[in-house]
């Protein structure tokens, strides 16, 4: 990321306080005339739900003028007062539920940063949307809607980096050129905004279900000087765990040598932007000092402050700070902690820490002072430090409202703690260049121990249904439970009925979930405790999940992940593009599910179509609040044509060749949508390449998805559902898509 200027992200102290705003507080967005504002405010518009309202755009308004011949007519002092009236006006008018996006230079009155400094401090988010320099002056270069400078462009800007700074509390790094940020494919521009605005907002903050939960968490610890070495593989390093560590103190640019280098802030900065846009997992963000076991300076005390706020400014889920660092400071940083989650972390390399001492009690009392999530780390000399550090964590776990602890020995003796510990266990992968700390073990290693020393019981999953030999789920999850270490097995169950082979099956000791397909979806709801929202409306059960209620009995979950799959394959299609009307074909239950993805989707119109309509008529009064109008013709629309087509019915159900008995025609009508990104879905397993997604061939607008994707998706979903662990999606597929296409 050679060029990117990134000082606006320095750390400021002058925006104070704890940010407790209300979660509907309306965001304002401010930086320079070029960097993405509306771009990246439509967006955060979008996913929140909330109207963007441009500052521009009102003023111009409100003027009955252009801003540039109201600037050429009253000058630049009389806009700039008029300018901080609006912001003021727009403040007060819209305290909640909008985006409102400044001009670049509403920074250049004091008037108007006082008042955005005290909106920051005391209403609301203000983010600073950056982007590297040049990309501002080659965008600026060809617009001119907007006043003119009068001054050269890299001027303005370093001019106005402090103050965008001093007056903002967040900051989202918007590099659109810069496509090494887009190497790895499973993240990208909309879900970091997604994840960032639901992150600040505490809408929906993106951590870990994991931890605090009583279950098991793992973060990958990546010691990487540049990151972009790791976005290849990404999606390979990082499976099982629930987050990642970015070790800035092992960070390292070209122009960085020896071991006592600071990384720049505008590296850093850079580094975090590729990390975020090739991965949605949580960010665990590290400063760590040489006598904590880190690289950064021990006497560099407010470089690392710096670094730690500008983590915060970033919106990073989880911060580790340590204890060690001076008190005041910390406590002054801890306060703009917003929805971020601070580990406070304490780390004993001399070998003398005694879990039963007076010492390790007296840092557990600091750092239970001050973070969300305490750390505490020591050096096993012998295996009995690993069994005096677990009667350690088990007493201070047995308090009231115990804060999650994250306990670990290093070295050689002191992996049985790591594979002990719950909460947050640092973990390594063999592709790393390096260990972050001795005796780190990787997350498949520490599955296969928990399960050696009986922590991590062997579960039995099946697929009901029939038939089902040649079922590609067996090849799904199998191939999940090795890659992460996992000692289950996935069975095929074919029955000539859901029998008392399957009941017993499911109210097994060992049963771990399983997976229902045709024609069991609704014959197994009987024997279900409890059904999910989905389930219930969907009216099907494609996925058991066993759980414990509080008083310990084992209840079966009936849950359908149909949706998901159909949901997921819709939006990986359309990137940023928005579901208008969509079309549904068919009128079974996979129809049902289909309808329910569309609807969560938030389509303006479903049009659905079943070759008996009265089934279609009575499928649309089961969803009254989604917009359905059912067709008399298949490609006949009342209104705009869809942009997602999701096909139900059996390939052998549908054809190209008119005429064909027992087979519904299909034109290429059905594709008459050119005005963006297009979908259509089939949810037929065989062949690969269904009528209706050779059909979509005729417009290059329309992308298709196979029912094998939708497959992988669901499957997906049911392997989380089952494990708490998310699928090694890429590997997982590729292996499934093999097999697949060799039969």
């Amino acid at each position: 990321m050679e060029g990117v200027d990134l000082g606006g992200l320095q750390a400021k102290a002058s925006v104070s306080g704890t940010r407790s705003f209300d979660i509907s507080a309306s965001i304002v967005l401010i930086g320079m005339r070029g960097v993405g504002k509306s771009f990246i405010g439509d967006i955060a518009a979008e996913v929140l739900g909330w109207p963007q309202l441009d500052a521009d755009d009102y003023l111009a308004e409100k003027k009955n003028q252009p801003l540039r011949e109201f600037v050429a007519e009253h000058g630049w002092p009389a806009f700039r007062e008029a300018e901080a009236s609006a912001l003021e006006e727009l403040l007060n008018q819209n305290p909640t539920g909008h985006i409102i996006s400044l001009g670049g230079g509403i920074v250049e009155t004091p008037a108007s940063r006082d008042i955005l400094k005290q909106y920051a401090a005391t209403r609301g988010p203000v983010v600073h949307v950056s982007r590297p320099l040049d990309e501002i002056i080659a965008y600026l270069g060809v617009e001119n809607t907007r006043p003119a400078y009068g001054e050269p462009v890299a001027d303005v800007y370093y001019r106005r980096q402090p103050w965008f700074s001093e007056i903002s509390n967040y900051e989202f790094l918007n590099p659109v050129g810069d496509t090494n940020v887009v190497t790895a494919p499973s993240a990208g521009i909309k879900e970091e905004v997604t994840r960032f605005f639901k992150h600040i907002t505490g809408q929906r903050p993106n951590l870990s279900s994991n931890v605090g939960s009583g279950k098991r968490s793992y973060f990958l610890s990546l010691t990487y000087p540049n990151v972009m070495e790791a976005l290849p593989i990404i999606d390979q390093i990082s499976e099982g765990v629930d987050a990642l560590e970015l070790r800035v103190d092992l960070l390292r640019s070209t122009e960085d040598v020896g071991d006592s280098v600071i990384p720049s802030t505008k590296y850093v900065a850079s580094q975090l932007a590729m990390l975020r846009r090739a991965t949605s997992l949580p960010v665990v963000y590290t400063v760590r000092t040489v006598s904590q076991g880190g690289k950064h300076p021990d006497g560099a005390e407010n470089e690392a402050l710096e670094l730690l706020e500008l983590g915060l400014r970033a919106g990073v889920e989880y911060l580790d700070v340590e204890i060690t660092l001076p008190e005041r400071k910390v406590r002054e940083l801890i306060a703009k902690k917003g929805s971020s989650k601070v580990i406070a972390s304490y780390h004993d390399f001399s070998g003398n820490l005694k879990w039963n001492s007076g010492t390790v009690k007296e840092k557990y009392d600091i750092a239970e002072s001050m973070g969300d999530i305490i750390k505490i780390i020591g050096i096993a000399n012998t295996i009995q430090d690993n069994f005096e550090l677990h009667e350690f964590v088990t007493a201070v776990g047995a308090k009231p409202s115990a804060k999650p602890i994250i306990a670990v020995n290093m070295g050689t003796q002191g992996q049985l703690s790591r594979i002990l510990n719950k909460t947050f266990t640092p973990v390594t992968h063999p592709l790393l260049p390096c260990k972050a700390a001795p005796g780190q073990l990787s997350f498949k290693q520490i599955q296969e121990a928990l399960h050696l020393v009986g922590e991590l019981p062997s579960k039995q999953f099946y697929l009901f249904g029939n038939p089902i030999a040649h079922s590609m789920s067996p090849t799904l999850h199998n191939s999940g439970f090795q890659m992460l270490g996992l000692p289950h097995r996935y069975s095929l169950l074919e029955t000539q009925s859901f029998n008392e082979q399957n009941k017993e099956a499911i109210i097994a000791a060992d049963f771990g979930g399983a997976s229902v397909t045709i024609p069991y979806k609704l014959d197994v709801i009987p024997s279900m405790d409890e059904l999910t929202p989905a389930a219930k409306v969907i009216g099907a059960v494609n996925t058991v999940i066993p759980k414990r209620s509080l008083e310990g009995k084992q209840m079966l979950v009936g849950d359908n992940t149909d949706w998901l799959g159909i949901r997921a394959s819709v939006v990986a299609q359309l990137v940023t593009g928005n579901v208008k009307n969509a079309l549904v074909i068919g009128g079974g239950g996979t129809a049902r599910a289909a309808l329910y993805a569309l609807q969560s989707l938030g389509a303006e119109t479903i049009y659905l179509w079943n070759r008996t309509k009265s089934k279609a008529q009575e499928l649309a009064s089961a969803f009254p609040d989604a917009r359905i109008q059912v067709l008399d013709q298949l490609d006949i629309f009342p209104s705009a044509p869809p942009n997602v087509i999701v096909g139900t019915i059996p390939a052998s159900a549908t054809t190209l060749e008119k005429g064909t008995l027992g087979a519904t025609f299909l034109t290429a009508d059905l594709y008459q949508y050119r005005d963006g990104p297009a979908v259509v879905v089939d949810m037929a397993y065989k062949p690969a390449e269904t009528p209706l997604l050779r059909l979509a061939s005729v417009a290059s607008n329309w992308k298709t998805v196979p029912g094998l994707e939708v497959l992988l998706e669901q499957g997906y979903e049911q392997f989380e559902l089952w494990t708490g662990r998310k699928c090694p999606r890429r590997m997982v597929g590729e292996k499934v898509r093999a097999e697949y296409y060799s039969t």
